[in-house]
């Protein structure tokens, strides 16, 4: 269960025995079942966590019952997750992380990678590229969603993010467009036609 995210750390950095040692001794392998919760709305996320299998959608649930998809998770393309103010501030989590899949994942206590970022400054330099490149991504998705038409958002989903098109259930994505399910529908064999 470990060597996929070992894979992933060697790609970018080199991995010693004794990093890898502690890593493996920090890691709980956690199952979440299809449309069960990873974390949800008012927990506090103490946990930083590698997906080895599955994907999630992270989800906001506003008073008026409206359900707003923010992202997804898949395995072998967004793996990294966690609910950031909840887990860096230690405070209830605004969103909700649902798995769309069964999932298989590694947990890390945020103490331990706090503490494996102090000790090896390797995996700190790691720990908060992470970190930097999950908030860039959850800002280029908003700026894109906010400058593209609903149907040149799709385009780009089709073109850049492949995986979620394949994964994903078109319901949600519709919700993270914007749109109608029935919209999403029309446009997807309007494209396919062109294609």
């Amino acid at each position: 269960m470990f060597d996929q995210l070992e894979e992933h750390i060697r790609r970018v950095m080199p991995l010693s025995s004794e990093l890898r040692q502690r890593l493996v001794d920090s890691a709980s392998e956690i199952t979440v079942k299809k449309n069960g919760y990873l974390l949800q709305q008012g927990e506090v996320c103490n946990h930083g966590y590698f997906l080895n299998k599955g994907s999630l959608i992270q989800l906001f649930q506003h008073e008026n019952g409206k359900e707003i998809v923010l992202g997804f998770y898949i395995d072998h393309v967004y793996s990294f997750l966690s609910s950031p103010k909840s887990y860096f501030a230690g405070i209830g989590s605004t969103f909700e992380i649902k798995a769309l899949e069964e999932c298989s994942l590694l947990a890390f206590r945020k103490e331990d990678l706090e503490n494996m970022a102090e000790t090896f400054p390797e995996f700190s330099r790691f720990y908060h590229t992470i970190t930097a490149n999950a908030l860039h991504n959850m800002y280029l998705f908003s700026a894109m969603r906010l400058s593209l038409s609903a149907e040149d958002f799709f385009v780009y989903l089709m073109k850049n993010h492949p995986a979620y098109l394949q994964r994903i259930p078109d319901k949600y994505i519709a919700r993270f467009i914007g749109v109608s399910d029935e919209w999403l529908c029309k446009v997807k064999k309007k494209i396919i036609k062109s294609i």
